[in-house]
């Protein structure tokens, strides 16, 4: 005979469900590196952060989120090419319907010797600049033989999004990246800014990581949550060590989504303003003039409209007004034929409205305030011996959301002395407008749509 069960009590509370883990957290991490040496802890701590996210993200559970800290030791000595460190980093991922995971992670660091190897074509995604859906944004092949920059500028606008930043690969490859990233925020001189001073000091110091890429699984560079308005951008030095290639992609997806089922397209609509497109890296020239003390200011000027870097594909129409991604190296040729010592200056002119700059004179980092009104700005002082000839060279690259062209000068008359901060009366703020009497067309900027 058989007994029925006996029917559950109507009171009687079901048993609860098991939680689930946040997320995966790793007990090793491996980060190669390059510099010569790495010195910059806050350079380090963002490479070992993001190295960590590629292997946690993933396996984050819905509404969780990931912490980090501290770090020990901290901060790292600097790692001389060669050399080996480690650190060890507590990862706390927690949040939604899920148990909380922490764990410390020992992060394995090596500096290897990689040499110089400088972009072929410049890749540019600011079309759409501002995103209204999801899908690929930008797509280009990084070869062995043709290193590559990409620079993006991406804002949001409606529901928050997801910008992503991936390496693909149908082979194995091992590529070396120097990158710096900016944003989200609404202020888009200062992302715009950040992006080309951190690149251009990372960039002369060789200091970057180096990525392996697998088939399948797409290795984020970057990854940002934009929210109404805000701006994200980046620039990228990517240069294939091993393997036959890798695509780098810009893909914007819904928040908390995966940029995975996009990368292989369609890329999504351009909004008409044409700011896209693979440029001629090669054929950028030195700019340069000479200046002889005594004699009229010598000058070059960059972010112009004409000329701008070459389309690589005759049949697009995109172009690079504003020289956005492009390092200008400036050479100023100097004499002094005088029985005197003479004091130069080199100055900085704006042409187009507001601008904000970074120059690294001699190698040395030389970083201005918000300039506005057309008159020479202070950058640097020379004393030119009698009868004498010197060089002085600036490298220096455009800022997204800044106005363009911009001058860049000699003179033996001093300049204004102040570059004043944002916000103040002298100076600009995000939303100062281009100068009212600027020539029609001349006003060239990341973030103006009839630039």
């Amino acid at each position: 005979m058989l007994l029925s069960a006996p029917a559950r009590a109507q009171d009687e509370t079901p048993a609860p469900a098991p939680l689930v883990a946040a997320g995966v957290v790793p007990a090793t991490v491996t980060l190669d590196v390059t510099g010569a040496p790495v010195t910059d802890a806050a350079f380090l701590e963002a490479q070992i952060r993001d190295a960590i996210d590629r292997r946690v993200r993933p396996t984050l559970q819905p509404g969780a989120s990931i912490a980090y800290g501290p770090y020990v030791p901290w901060p790292l000595l600097p790692i001389a090419v060669g050399e080996r460190a480690s650190a060890y980093v507590t990862v706390t991922v927690s949040g939604g319907a899920t148990t909380p995971v922490s764990s410390v992670v020992t992060v394995n660091i090596t500096n290897v010797a990689l040499p110089p190897a400088p972009p072929h074509v410049l890749f540019l995604s600011d079309d759409p600049e501002y995103l209204r859906t999801e899908g690929l944004v930008l797509r280009g092949d990084v070869t062995p033989a043709r290193p590559a920059r990409l620079y993006y500028y991406h804002s949001d606008i409606g529901v928050p999004r997801d910008l992503d930043v991936v390496l693909t690969a149908s082979a194995a490859a091992r590529v070396q990246v120097v990158q710096s990233g900016a944003g989200p925020d609404l202020d888009v001189m200062s992302v715009g800014h950040a992006v080309t001073r951190d690149y251009l000091r990372f960039a002369h110091a060789g200091e970057g990581f180096v990525a392996d890429v697998v088939p399948g699984r797409p290795f984020v560079l970057h990854h940002a949550l934009l929210l109404q308005g805000e701006v994200v951008a980046g620039a990228v030095d990517l240069h294939v060590l091993s393997g036959s290639g890798v695509a780098v992609s810009v893909v914007a997806s819904a928040a908390g989504g995966r940029p995975d089922v996009y990368v292989a397209g369609p890329r999504i609509a351009y909004d008409g303003h044409r700011r896209h497109g693979a440029f001629d890296l090669t054929a950028v020239a030195t700019l340069s003039a000479a200046y002889t003390a005594g004699g009229p200011p010598a000058a070059v000027q960059y972010g112009t409209r004409a000329p701008s870097p070459r389309n690589l594909d005759p049949a697009d129409d995109g172009h690079d007004y504003g020289d956005y991604g492009v390092v200008h190296r400036i050479t100023f040729l100097l004499s002094n034929p005088n029985d005197a010592p003479q004091v130069v200056y080199v100055y900085e002119k704006p042409l187009g409205g507001p601008v904000r700059s970074t120059f690294l004179i001699e190698g040395q980092m030389k970083e201005l305030g918000c300039v506005r009104l057309q008159q020479p700005y202070w950058v640097s002082t020379y004393q030119l011996p009698p009868h004498s000839q010197g060089v002085s060279t600036t490298v220096t690259m455009t800022d997204g959301g800044s106005f363009y062209p911009l001058e860049l000068g000699v003179m033996d008359t001093p300049p204004a002395p102040y570059t004043p901060p944002v916000g103040a009366p002298d100076g600009c703020s995000p939303v100062t407008p281009a100068f009212p009497d600027a020539g029609a067309g001349t006003a060239t900027r990341a973030r103006v749509a009839g630039r």
